[in-house]
């Protein structure tokens, strides 16, 4: 099936707000890295500005996030509820409860190769949401997503358990 038929698929904002000193943290593609979001170095705006970015991707917990500008990809699944707005960065909602987020994570490392390899522009690389929504993804059932989510975790921890 394709992303958008799935799941509700958006990004944040392209322009640059004014940022601020105390404020809303604003998130963008240098703060996913390794399967986490970093707040350590991080940009702020304004309730203002927040608000407005909010009306376009609101981020809840649960939801994936990924870098479209430069480095592209490094999906995470947001587990804060910590309130931040995104800028160039996508978000991919969960609008269909037959589909584990965990598993769409794991199918999105490899989406990521093929995005990077089909990336647009000359001096900064992106992926635009037209290629974001077009892109394919098997949709088996829920168990069957649930055994496939097990099975990479188990291998990527013995890879982990060899390289220590």
């Amino acid at each position: 099936m394709r992303l958008d038929t799935v799941l509700d698929v958006r990004d944040g904002t392209h322009d640059t707000p004014k940022y601020v000193e105390n404020g809303i943290p604003l998130i963008t593609s240098k703060n996913i890295s390794n399967g986490h979001l970093d707040f350590s170095n991080i940009k702020y705006i304004s309730e203002k500005d927040f608000t407005e970015i909010n009306k376009r991707s609101n981020v809840e917990k649960g939801d994936i996030i990924f870098a479209m500008i430069g480095s592209i990809g490094n999906p995470v699944i947001v587990d804060t509820d910590r309130k931040f707005g995104i800028k160039n960065v996508a978000l991919l909602k969960n609008i269909n409860h037959s589909l584990d987020m965990n598993f769409v994570l794991h199918y999105l490392y490899l989406l990521e190769n093929l995005w990077i390899k089909n990336a647009s522009g000359a001096v900064q690389k992106f992926i635009s949401l037209k290629k974001i929504r077009s892109s394919l993804i098997p949709f088996p059932p829920l168990e069957e997503q649930r055994r496939i989510v097990e099975k990479v975790e188990e291998l990527q921890s013995s890879i982990s358990n060899l390289s220590k």
